[in-house]
Order: structure tokens, then C-alpha cells, then sequence
């Protein structure tokens, strides 16, 4: 019986060591549960911009940041590496950034096609497929589009910034907001000291063949019209009057430079419309164009001072297309002021 009572006092012995380390055990675990969320509550604490989340190794699996959207905060990855954008594909370009997938339509933009052969598609303007930017993965979306809907569909991907058409007016505020964007405000303003370079020398150039008065307009040729645009609406607008600085019409000044950029201009009243030089976007069909009496009497056409422009090049109106537009006119200008002059 003693025995038996020895062997039980044991059993209880190591029953009650059991119950201590056990109790030891989850003493630990609760406190490290403790630790972890009190040290992530002091790093959000210590700065709003930047988060952290960590493995239990200790290795940092993902950093973000809040950017201060137009639209509300958005909590982006800190330095995002697989980016999908509808539209900004040239402002990613400038930054050294390039995206995962972008709208086609933008993909096809020649003053870049060599820098992003290998970015996917992901469909056509208005015509986005959400497949294929799930199937790219991205870890932050970048959008113009002002459909709420779309909008809404975009953030159950990932991140999502939206970025309405027209927010910036001018490529410095651009790039430079963009570079706030993607944190990469130092590369913003590399990139805009060669931009400014690059358009110094083509004002230089054209400076030196035109005289201060005279005026430039930019028109497109359609089967029945033409169009007149502004300063702000592609066809070179932005190149011809805010790169290179080139004059303007009053009647361009009045009715095409402020929200409307653009209208329809019957034959009979081109001649209202057309400065000394003029920059006429035509189609592959309205190619050496010759007009009609009233566009042959056209002081411009008379001196030899038109400057065809293949739509599919100068619709764009990003500021490595106005970079690359403004260097192109520069050249037209000076080669037929040079031809002019024989």
C-alpha cells in the first residue's frame, strides 16, 4: 500500500509540473501576441503615412503609405512593383516606372512604343478587361475613368487611384504629381530639367525663322468641315502654344482656350480660323490635302506654310509626346522656312 501510495504521490507530482510549464507556455504566447500588436500600434501612431506588416520571422512581407487622393485617402504599397494603368502609362515611363498592363490604345502611342513592347493590354478605351487585369495581378491600379461602377470593380482588384481626366493642366504639375504619387519626387524633377532643356532648344529654333507676330493655328480636315482646337485637346495643341510658345489667333484664344477646346468650323468661315501658319491633322485619306477655292486663297496655303500631321501621331498628349511633338514641329518649321527662302 505504501508503494502504491508512493507511486501516486508521483503521479500527482509530474501532473502538477505539467500544469505549470502548460500554463508557463500560454503565459508566453500571450504576451508575445501582446507585444506584436502594441509595437504595431506605436508604428502606425508614429507616422500616418507608412505601414508595416511582418512574417513571424521577422521579415517585413509588405510596407504601405496613404496618398492623398482628390478622391479620398488610399492606402498604396510603399513601392509597388506590379502597376496597371488605363491612361498614364507616360508619366510611369518618365518616373523609370514601367506597368504591368495599360489600355492599348496608349500602349500604341509612338513617342514610347520602344520602352513598353513588353506591357500587356488589357483592352481598349472604355472597353477594359477586368480578367486580364486580374490575371496580371497588380498590386496597385492607377485609373482616369469616372465611372463609379468601373471604379468600384478596380479596388476589389487592388489599390486604386483614381486620377479624373484633366486634373493637371500642364506636364510640371504632372510629372510632379506623379512623382508624389509613386514617391519618386526626385526623379520627377530629373526628368523635367531634360524636358525643359529639350523645349528651351526647340523654342530657340523656331525663334530663330519666326517672327513674334506671327500667328499659328491648328485645324483638322473632315469630309464635310474642318475642326479647330486649343491648347489643351491633342493634335499638338499643347506642343504649338505651351512648349514652344507659338501665337495664337485671338478668335483661337477666345472660343478654343478655356473650357471648350474645340469646334466645328464650316468651309465658307475657315478662313476666320486660320493664322499665318497652320497645323492640319488629316487622315490617311485626306493625305496632301488641297482644299476647295477658299482654302487655296488661305494666306497659309499661299506661302507654303501648312503642316500636315498624321492623326495617329498627334492625337497623344502626354508629356513625353508633347516633348517628342514639340521637337518634331520645331523641325517642320525650320525645314520650310529653309525651303521658303529658295
Amino acid at each position: 500500500m505504501f508503494a502504491v501510495k508512493k507511486r501516486f504521490s508521483g503521479l500527482l507530482l509530474m501532473l502538477a509540473i505539467i500544469m505549470i510549464l502548460s500554463a508557463c507556455s500560454n503565459g508566453a504566447g500571450s504576451s508575445a501576441a501582446e507585444q506584436t500588436a502594441t509595437g504595431t500600434e506605436s508604428a502606425s501612431g508614429s507616422t500616418e503615412a507608412t505601414t508595416e506588416s511582418s512574417t513571424d520571422s521577422g521579415t517585413s512581407a509588405s510596407a504601405t503609405r496613404i496618398y492623398k487622393s482628390l478622391s479620398g485617402d488610399v492606402e498604396i504599397p510603399a513601392e509597388p512593383k506590379r502597376i496597371v494603368t488605363d491612361m498614364y502609362v507616360s508619366d510611369l515611363l518618365a518616373l523609370g516606372v514601367k506597368p504591368v498592363g495599360a489600355v492599348n490604345y496608349y500602349l500604341d502611342n509612338p513617342f514610347y512604343a520602344d520602352q513598353v513592347a513588353d506591357v500587356e493590354g488589357i483592352g481598349d478605351r472604355g472597353a477594359v478587361s477586368l480578367e486580364k487585369v486580374v490575371e496580371l495581378n497588380p498590386d496597385l491600379i492607377i485609373t482616369y475613368s469616372a465611372d463609379a461602377e468601373e471604379i468600384e470593380k478596380y479596388q476589389k482588384i487592388a489599390p486604386t487611384v483614381v486620377i479624373p481626366y484633366g486634373t493637371f493642366t500642364n506636364v510640371h504639375d504632372e510629372i510632379r504629381g506623379f512623382g508624389e504619387l509613386m514617391n519618386k519626387s526626385e526623379e520627377a524633377e530629373a526628368w523635367l530639367k531634360s524636358y525643359d532643356e529639350s523645349i528651351e532648344a526647340s523654342r530657340a529654333k523656331v525663334k530663330a525663322v519666326i517672327k513674334p507676330e506671327e500667328t499659328f493655328s491648328i485645324l483638322e480636315v473632315s469630309d464635310k468641315s474642318y475642326y479647330g482646337y486649343g491648347d489643351n485637346f491633342g493634335r499638338g495643341g499643347q506642343a504649338v502654344y505651351r512648349a514652344l510658345e507659338l501665337a495664337p489667333l485671338e478668335i483661337t484664344k477666345k472660343e478654343l482656350m478655356g473650357d471648350t477646346q474645340w469646334k466645328e468650323i464650316s468651309r465658307e468661315v475657315i478662313g476666320d480660323y486660320a493664322g499665318d501658319h497652320i497645323f492640319l491633322t488629316v487622315s490617311e485619306g485626306n493625305a496632301n490635302y488641297q482644299g476647295d477655292a477658299i482654302w487655296q486663297n488661305l494666306p497659309a496655303v499661299k506661302n507654303n506654310q501648312v503642316y500636315e500631321l498624321q492623326e495617329d501621331r498627334y492625337w497623344y498628349f502626354d508629356p513625353i509626346a508633347i516633348q517628342g511633338q514639340a521637337e518634331e514641329f520645331a523641325d517642320m518649321i525650320v525645314e520650310r522656312a529653309q525651303q521658303n527662302r529658295k
